[in-house]
């Protein structure tokens, strides 16, 4: 049986993406910008509106050309996570393998960005090394995780920002680079072809679009100060941060409205087909999301319905939805909570006429941790993730319970992790 989470999703890297430049550059805590890192709070997210702007720098940009400036100091940052992974199989008949850990370098990352002058700015990260969490594999990397050029306008009354290059989607919640849990998210993660358990119909691609990853394309947003309306439109190749294979491009959208600190939207994808020559299969994205913050308590929700037209190459289209509720309580400044609920199922599906598959698949997914903060640029994560994965025509159902307690850090390259108030204290 195809278990959708704990394989793929465990495996899959997500740099720390804080970036303690920012905060040397403006002379600001990173808690002026994030809850607990990577998250950002209200006064981050007005900072991302503004196209990375809106704080004087403390630290003098070096003028290069007119509107042109670069960072006063080594824009670059690094990151990195260790811990122990454990992942078990609860289903019956246990098997001696059914429970594997290890301890694990889950990421090596780098970051850079910063402002490029009053309109520009560019945001990347790159993670060279990471680790599947299930297995222990070391894995080299050579995609980059993210990196775009942004250009930023303020007209009237609304925010404009044009970016082009890899970046997330704008979807309700993060799905990455800013996402505060360690578990992805199994919504943004699911496709047709995981759902089915089996490859796309053609050039023996093993990837087909997946919402939570980065995408090469180019992106105008708009967010309204007085009305507090959002909206953004793009496109993208789909490709995952590889090269796009299928020649086609996809568009999307978001409209959304903000009310004080709460938000709420409507996300649209449409891909004209998701795997390329050989076999066409449009797609369909399409749902509502809601956050709601009140002081130490952060609850955010998605919901989207999914429509791929011809999957498995035998002209059969296929249907499934999902969402989450997610719920975040910081119990001090420096130690927070998570709790989430994700749900993703299908109707039944049958293509066995043409040897394809014949099921009904259910999935529900539970994630609960704690994120302590030793320093701000410091903490330790504790979470847990149980899963099970229904399949309704064979009745077999797989339970698999992970866990992770792991140690993360995102720091200047200068200055590695307590080096400042060490040498502080000499002085």
């Amino acid at each position: 049986m195809v278990l959708i989470v704990v394989g793929g999703l465990c495996a899959m890297p997500r740099a720390a993406t804080a970036i303690p430049v920012f905060a040397r550059v403006y002379n600001q805590p990173c808690s002026a910008c994030h809850t607990i890192f990577p998250e950002l709070n209200p006064a981050g997210e007005e900072f991302r509106a503004r196209g990375l702007h809106g704080m004087t720098p403390v630290v003098k940009p070096i003028k290069v050309a007119p509107g042109l400036e670069l960072p006063g100091t080594l824009p670059v940052a690094a990151g990195l996570a260790v811990g122990e992974d454990v992942t078990a199989a609860l289903e019956a008949p246990r098997r001696h393998d059914s429970t594997t850990s290890h301890f694990n370098l889950n990421y090596v990352a780098l970051l850079a960005g910063g402002e490029l002058g009053p309109y520009l700015a560019a945001l990347f990260d790159f993670a060279p090394l990471f680790s599947n969490t299930r297995t222990g594999e070391r894995i080299e990397n050579r995609r980059m995780g993210l990196g775009f050029l942004q250009a930023h306008a303020e007209v009237r009354n609304w925010l404009l920002n044009l970016r082009g290059g890899l970046f997330e989607l704008p979807l309700g919640t993060s799905p990455r680079v800013h996402r505060l849990s360690a578990q992805s998210y199994l919504l943004y993660q699911t496709t047709a072809y995981s759902l089915l358990g089996r490859l796309p119909p053609t050039n023996k691609r093993s990837d087909s679009m997946v919402l939570g990853s980065t995408q090469y394309g180019a992106e105008l947003s708009g967010v309204e100060e007085r009305g507090g309306w959002l909206w953004a439109l793009g496109f993208t190749s789909g490709s995952n941060n590889r090269e796009d294979s299928n020649g086609s491009m996809d568009v999307f959208a978001r409209v959304g409205q903000t009310w004080g600190l709460h938000r709420a939207g409507f996300f649209f994808y449409y891909s004209p087909d998701v795997v390329g020559a050989g076999s066409r299969d449009a797609a369909w994205r399409f749902g509502p999301d809601i956050q709601l913050y009140y002081r130490q308590l952060t609850l955010r929700g998605q919901m989207l319905g999914a429509e791929d037209s011809n999957p498995t190459g035998s002209h059969h289209d296929f249907w499934y939805a999902g969402g989450f509720a997610e719920g975040e309580y910081r119990f001090l400044p420096t130690l927070g909570s998570i709790l989430r609920f994700e749900y993703v199922a299908m109707p039944t599906f049958d293509d066995s006429a043409d040897d394809g598959p014949h099921l009904r698949r259910q999935i529900w997914q539970f994630t609960t941790g704690l994120q302590w903060l030793i320093q701000e640029n410091i903490k330790i994560i504790v979470e847990t993730t149980y899963n099970e994965n229904h399949e309704d025509v064979s009745g077999r159902t797989a339970k698999t319970l992970s866990a992770t307690v792991r140690i993360a850090t995102a720091f200047w390259v200068y200055t590695p992790p307590a080096v400042e108030e060490w040498l502080g204290g000499l002085t």
